[in-house]
């Protein structure tokens, strides 16, 4: 059967000779797998469509849940170009793709994710400190998917500064429209927190050895 979703590009990889295999967190079915057939040769039409960091609207075609989606068409509906623009800006934004990936279960929707997704991409575009723009979006995506950062340093007894403390909670609870109004959070110090904290779940995600370079 035949079904229009729309989706955010959260990884892509070669598939065979000419398909690309991507991860895309559906607005409609949360996060699938599909195939996009001949999306690698120069000229396919879906392959803007199903670059990384792109939410498009695309017709999907399954005959089985238990079966891998084939996309047959797509059409753009955010590109994320100053993004994608920036170097800097563009790992940001692959990191929180990354997590959204690695914290999404297959085939469970949630809405407020897709939401934030949309939005860190959107933000890191425009915002003057987009490291704790990603920050705040890591705290928030953790909440969403039952890892609050601010319960385990209750819970587990973890000693950290009184104002590191009270500062990863304002992040926990930050919208995009604030995060320009944290400067000089000791941002650093919590994104060293935060990121080891992540990394008692998942590997430590790729895109890091990017960021330390960069931000060193």
């Amino acid at each position: 059967m035949y079904y229009t979703i729309k989706g955010l590009i959260l990884n892509s990889k070669t598939h065979g000779e000419y398909d690309k295999l991507v991860t895309i967190y559906s607005y409609e079915w949360g996060k699938i797998q599909a195939v996009v057939p001949g999306a690698k040769r120069i000229t396919a039409k879906l392959s803007a469509a199903t670059e990384l960091l792109t939410e498009s609207e695309f017709m999907v075609y399954n005959n089985h849940p238990s079966v891998r989606s084939k996309v047959t068409g797509a059409d753009i509906i955010r590109n994320n170009a100053k993004v994608k623009a920036d170097f800097q800006r563009n790992l940001y934004a692959l990191y929180a793709a990354e997590i959204g990936d690695k914290f999404a279960p297959f085939n469970l929707e949630n809405h407020e994710k897709y939401d934030l997704i949309v939005r860190i991409w959107e933000i890191l575009g425009i915002c003057k400190y987009p490291k704790c723009a990603l920050t705040a979006f890591i705290l928030r995506f953790l909440k969403l998917s039952g890892y609050s950062f601010s319960d385990y340093l209750k819970n587990a007894n973890v000693v950290v500064d009184k104002s590191i403390e009270k500062n990863i909670k304002k992040l926990s609870n930050c919208s995009g429209n604030d995060v320009d109004l944290f400067e000089g959070l000791e941002g650093d110090k919590i994104w060293n927190y935060v990121e080891t904290y992540i990394t008692n779940y998942i590997h430590r995600p790729s895109i890091s050895v990017f960021l330390q370079k960069i931000d060193g």
